[in-house]
């Protein structure tokens, strides 16, 4: 998902950012019990790899922290329960995937396990592990909920990042010098193809402003060109673009609107310090 934020400050945005990467809670596999294998990978490797195998956890909020929960160890209220038992019983070699994971818990489970291609087939689930005849792999695994900053298994998103909004502005008088080799020379220096040549008028018109990452290869060109103040480049105050990519654990949106909540009940917080309403309990910030 890309979005523009505007009327704030790089502060803000990047408190943004940083919420949506490491505070914003989901569920992953935290606890394996391994019953019984014999296949190639140790136990220990195979724990891992199912820890980071993302979790659909659209209903994350009606779980509760292990730490919080009132029962003894674990229960439905704060973890869900997931099996695996493969055996392989053919000459051939057996892929066990994501998809041999069966929760006891529908919210809860492995994001791929019904996902359709375009072309409507069935999507291969994650790798886990391959085996051969007579290797079996049986297990118990527990899903807690849990956040990025604790373990990096509990990141929603696999790319959280923003710009600022880029403002370009092109010295036509100076661009009208240029000869037409020159203009499509200067038009395919910029890499993100920012600006673009109409063969009709033989015109350069800026097609994708947003695109621009600032690096300045087309004012380098134009410096070349004996033409430096050819263009100018600038960002636009207070409007930053985001573009947020998850593991499918949460949806985009949902990654976002969590986060603008933990942001507002952060800076709810700071407010309530400043005006003395929290005299009894000491200032923390994480």
């Amino acid at each position: 998902m890309t979005f523009i934020l505007s009327k704030t400050d790089t502060s803000i945005a990047n408190a943004l950012r940083r919420i949506m990467i490491a505070e914003v809670p989901i569920m992953a596999i935290d606890l394996v019990e391994v019953d019984a294998n014999n296949s190639v990978l140790h136990d220990e490797f195979i724990s891992h790899r199912l820890g980071l195998i993302p979790l659909t956890s659209s209903h994350v909020e009606q779980f509760s922290y292990t730490r919080d929960c009132s029962c003894a160890s674990r229960c439905d209220k704060c973890s869900v329960e997931m099996r695996l038992d493969v055996e392989c019983r053919d000459e051939m070699t057996l892929d066990v995937t994501s998809k041999d994971l069966k929760s006891k818990d529908l919210r809860v489970i492995p994001v791929d396990s019904d996902s359709i291609t375009p072309e409507g087939e069935e999507k291969p689930g994650i790798r886990i592990v391959k085996l051969r005849k007579n290797q079996e792999l049986r297990l118990t695994a527990i899903a807690k909920k849990g956040v990025g900053k604790e373990h990096a298994k509990w990141q929603p998103s696999c790319g959280t990042v923003f710009q600022y909004d880029p403002d370009i502005v092109i010295n036509y008088p100076r661009l009208d010098d240029l000869t037409e080799n020159e203009k499509r020379e200067w038009v395919n220096s910029c890499p993100t193809k920012v600006y673009a040549f109409n063969e009709q008028t033989k015109t350069v018109d800026i097609e994708n402003m947003a695109a621009c990452v600032f690096c300045n290869e087309c004012k380098r060109k134009a410096e070349k060109l004996g033409k430096p103040d050819l263009v100018h480049i600038s960002h636009k105050p207070e409007r930053f673009i985001f573009t947020v990519e998850t593991t499918g654990a949460l949806k985009p949106e949902e990654v976002l609107f969590s986060a603008l909540n933990i942001l507002k009940e952060k800076l709810t917080n700071v407010q309530k310090h400043i005006n003395g309403d929290f005299t009894s309990q000491p200032l923390e910030f994480d």
